[in-house]
């Protein structure tokens, strides 16, 4: 996923196999998920998804209440 934030949703991802790598902006940050782990990204934080490892990765995206949007960074 490219980099972008949300205005009203939480992310959390949750790793079923494999791992991803989540960079995040506003501080600086990178955290590494694997299977059974997860992490949310509050609204208005940039953040940007990928493959953490040398295999597929499966998970899950879920996105809190409120009105969804993708709002890309330029």
């Amino acid at each position: 996923m490219p980099w972008h934030y949300h205005t009203n949703v939480h992310d959390t991802f949750y790793v079923v196999t494999g791992a991803i790598r989540i960079f995040l902006q506003n501080p600086k940050e990178e955290v590494r998920l694997t299977s059974g782990q997860t992490y949310s990204v509050p609204p208005k934080r940039p953040h940007l998804v990928t493959n953490g490892g040398d295999t597929s990765a499966v998970f899950l995206v879920l996105q809190g209440i409120g009105e969804y949007d993708f709002v890309p960074l330029t």
